[in-house]
């Protein structure tokens, strides 16, 4: 199997977020709150940061490896539109409780919820279109 340069893409950009998950859960066991100037609570940020980032980061492989599998057009795009606003929450959401810990601001936390959540439906939508086509094919056969 074949992957396409948008699978690719998504698939590194999964890659080295979940590296950046595994550093910050890596950071939280051993030590950021001697580091961070938000202590305690540091270690608890980075925790729920680590956590969503490793989670829209196997969404996002799961996203790519659907996208070459799905029919072209809408459907495709949704999955193309999942994976980019995976990668927004997680930009987002992390990035602000990473920069909490460090007295930054956490405003673009809610954002990242949000752009995590309509991922979510652009993902369900673009797998029932793609379904409904498949079975618009399999009916003209």
């Amino acid at each position: 199997m074949y992957l396409s340069r948008t699978a690719i893409y998504l698939i590194v950009f999964a890659a080295l977020n979940g590296l950046v998950a595994v550093i910050t859960g890596s950071l939280a066991a051993h030590g950021i709150e001697a580091m961070a100037p938000a202590g305690e609570q540091a270690v608890s940020w980075f925790y729920d940061g680590s956590d969503f980032q490793m989670k829209m980061a196997i969404g996002i492989v799961l996203v790519a490896l659907l996208h070459d599998r799905v029919a072209e057009g809408r459907p495709r795009k949704l999955m193309l539109a999942a994976g980019v606003l995976f990668g927004i929450g997680i930009l987002c959401f992390s990035g602000a409780l990473y920069s909490l810990s460090f007295n930054g601001p956490g405003i673009f936390a809610p954002f990242g919820g949000l752009a995590a959540m309509i991922g979510f439906i652009c993902l369900t939508i673009g797998a029932i279109s793609s379904g409904a086509k498949s079975l618009e094919r399999g009916a003209s056969e």
